[in-house]
């Protein structure tokens, strides 16, 4: 298949930030890298790496360069798909890797923030309780979409089903663009990121009771 063949590269799972911000730029990029030959697999820890150099600017405390590199993972997360769309190379093992290094860019990023956070002599006691919860929250919500996606065979339709919730903390892409614009206002306030993070971490454990309940409708 041609890279530049008309293909649907828009997903009913992704959230609002994704079809209105990321897949603007992952596609063209998308586009370039699958004519230049690179894998989706490639694709896949290209976004990695950037996430993880994303989680070790949060851990020196670089606020604004950490949320600018997780959002610029959270882009790039997208190219890996759009590649095996484009090329006709999905494979179960892209789907799989592409899940859980989206899982483990999530996971490092809270990691980051809390490496930083501890270094703030105001901020230092509640840093890791905070990173934990974060990523409690996060994982919950992935386990019950991806459980969603295999009793289903269909992915999680969040636009759909959290119309509200979508805007919010639902998906990783709303969560990422959220915390990039808090992080760089934290370059000068710090306990911007601090406050939004305990709503973000608050409205995502709702989130999940709420996931909870709307799915049992859809379910035998």
């Amino acid at each position: 298949m041609s890279a530049d063949a008309p293909v649907p590269l828009i997903k009913s799972s992704d959230g609002p930030i994704s079809v209105a911000v990321n897949r603007r730029f992952s596609q063209p990029v998308s586009a370039r890298l699958a004519r230049a030959g690179v894998s989706p697999n490639g694709a896949t820890f290209i976004a990695l790496a950037i996430g993880v150099v994303g989680a070790v600017a949060y851990g020196w405390q670089l606020w604004w360069l950490g949320g600018l590199l997780a959002q610029c993972s959270s882009i790039f997360a997208g190219v890996d798909g759009e590649i095996a769309r484009r090329t006709g190379r999905s494979s179960q093992y892209g789907d799989f890797l592409d899940t859980v290094t989206d899982r483990f860019v999530e996971y490092v990023t809270f990691v980051g923030i809390g490496a930083g956070l501890a270094q703030s002599e105001r901020w230092d006691a509640i840093a890791w309780p905070l990173v934990t919860a974060g990523i409690g929250g996060s994982f919950m919500l992935a386990a019950a979409s991806e459980k969603y996606r295999s009793v289903m065979h269909e992915n999680y339709p969040k636009r759909q089903l959290e119309p509200y919730f979508a805007y919010l903390a639902s998906g990783r892409d709303v969560r990422v663009f959220l915390l990039m614009v808090v992080s760089i206002v934290a370059t000068w306030r710090l306990e911007v990121l601090v406050w939004a993070l305990v709503a973000m971490i608050v409205v995502m454990h709702l989130n999940w009771v709420y996931r909870l309940v709307i799915v049992r409708g859809r379910m035998t």
